[in-house]
């Protein structure tokens, strides 16, 4: 080994996705397995082999690949010797988000003047450029050698197919197109949450093909053959050599048992077939973090602000409670969608000296929007919530009364529109059922946030019902194991769709929603 040799710490799936030869990969991986540290070793190993190459990195959001990817990238290539460029590093090799050196050798294809700001760039040319999928308008007409992607199954497989797949097709007359990583497509991600983006396993279809192809092929033909495609599943049990002893006891405690076993474990999650929300879709119905990039003066930057909801308009919240666990989502009109920006679950705890649920989930809607500029709030739940039970306060106040006192409070004006008793189960089936075909261009369109609601949207795909009721099949509410993923939360949607939409059924019943004004 020479001297300019530097030894780096890979595991056995991780060294099997750098060596294959294969040009489509998908490393489907838990957490800690080591994908984004294989994704930054692939950035060390495109600057030594493809100088002046433009590539693409894909995620969801300019934020998410700032604060998340890039660190991990970093990581790596410092393990790799390349450090980061700067005044106090001449020697460094690569900048991030800055334009390089003009003394520094450009793309083939080099970014606009502001384009810098989304890019790695290397002294040899090698140039890494982020893609948005909340920017799709800025990421039409690119020249790419390669295409990667990060936590794919986040992503829409619409924008991979439209817009950032046919932006591989940079000339393949260039000095190093004969290497592999030339026109390659990698993506990298957890297991995905949702029917949608269950289009990561497609690879595993093609791989598992080529595999019985490649079977019938001489040692002659292997070697002279690359493989087409690489499916690869890791977990952290991969990479336990430079992990924590108790890294899996560490995420056990930190996660619910459900999400445990899917982004830890690659459990896959299915759609019931007789769902109760049959006309539901992620592909449809949920939306990721949605971001305005203004352009700061200052800095001569698009500095990111969320737009997920309007801070001058008044919130919407709907309540379930039970005394195993209490749900608040938080929601809100934006236009014609219906957006369910948050929610929250709470569940007793042993101490005796510990908050109701019910207070605990209001001071956690406190917590949370503070800085909300219109401190107004419109009610919605559960009938049952001006009941008492043993879960209420010490006050012994109704649910509904407890969680407007604690708002109150805080200072907001709390409207209350709470149901006065439970629709029908056929007439709420044909409801909801109606809202997500989005049939009629005049109904509201609902529209659910992927990132904040990843338990809701999971009850949704899980919930049943029952053929000739239609009424929703409500056992998991029975079991102690993961609670928050039975159908608690879907009935708190429930409440607020079916209060605010209800008349929208041709055969629609006047319902008499309470309304109550606190806080004046």
């Amino acid at each position: 080994m020479s001297s300019a040799t530097k030894r780096v710490y890979a595991n056995e799936k991780q060294i099997k996705f750098l060596k294959s030869r294969a040009k489509r990969k998908t490393f489907q991986g838990g957490r800690g397995s080591g994908k984004t540290s294989t994704l930054g070793f692939k950035a060390g190993m495109g600057f030594e082999r493809l100088p002046r190459a433009k590539g693409g990195l894909v995620g969801l959001t300019y934020v998410q690949l700032d604060t998340i990817v890039l660190p991990g990238i970093n990581e790596a290539l410092g393990w790799m010797g390349y450090r980061e460029y700067s005044k106090a590093n001449p020697f460094g090799v690569y900048v991030v988000g800055v334009r390089p050196p003009d003394h520094w050798i450009k793309p083939y294809k080099a970014p606009g003047r502001l384009g810098y700001q989304y890019c790695i760039s290397f002294i040899n040319g090698f140039t890494i450029q982020l893609i948005s999928q909340d920017r799709p308008e800025t990421n039409r007409g690119l020249n790419l050698d390669f295409l990667w992607m990060d936590e794919s199954a986040t992503i829409n497989e619409d924008f991979v197919n439209k817009i950032a797949l046919p932006a591989v097709r940079a000339n393949k007359h260039k000095s190093f197109s004969s290497d592999a990583l030339h026109h390659s497509v990698y993506d990298f991600s957890s297991a995905s949450w949702t029917m949608e983006g269950n289009w990561i396993y497609k690879t595993e279809e093609k791989y598992l093909e080529m595999l019985e192809e490649r079977k019938k092929m001489t040692p002659d033909e292997l070697e002279k053959t690359a493989p087409t495609h690489l499916y690869l599943e890791s977990t952290y049990r991969d990479n336990q050599e430079i992990l924590p002893d108790n890294y899996s006891e560490l995420l056990r405690q930190a996660l619910d048992p459900l999400e445990y076993d899917v982004e830890v474990e690659n459990m896959r999650v299915t759609k019931r077939p007789e769902g109760f929300y049959h006309g539901f879709s992620t592909e449809k119905h949920c939306y990721t973090y949605s971001y305005s990039y203004l352009y700061d003066d200052k800095t001569g930057l698009h500095i990111p602000s969320s737009n997920d909801y309007l801070d001058n308009r008044a919130l919407e919240i709907s309540l379930d409670f039970n005394a195993d666990i209490c749900w608040a989502l938080v929601g809100q009109e934006v236009g014609k969608e219906a957006r369910i920006v948050n929610s929250n679950y709470t569940k007793p705890s042993l101490s005796k000296e510990e908050k109701s649920v019910v207070s605990r989930n209001a001071e956690w809607f406190v917590s949370t929007y503070s800085s909300h500029r219109k401190k107004e709030v419109y009610l919605y739940g559960d009938p049952g919530g001006n009941s008492r039970s043993a879960g209420t306060s010490k006050d012994n106040l109704p649910f509904f009364d407890e969680f407007s006192k604690i708002l109150t409070k805080a200072g907001w004006v709390v409207y209350r529109r709470e149901l006065t008793s439970y629709p029908r189960h056929k007439d709420k089936y044909a409801l909801l059922n109606m809202l997500m075909s989005e049939g009629q261009s005049h109904h509201p369109k609902l529209r659910i946030n992927k990132t904040t609601n990843k338990v809701l949207i999971i009850a949704l795909q899980a919930a049943k019902a029952d053929s000739a009721t239609f009424e929703k099949i409500k056992t998991s509410e029975r079991r102690a194991k993961h609670r928050e993923y039975a159908t608690d939360s879907t009935d708190a949607l429930d409440y607020w769709l079916w209060a605010k939409y209800s008349q929208l059924l041709p055969t629609h019943r006047s319902q008499k929603n309470q309304l109550y004004v606190y806080g004046r």
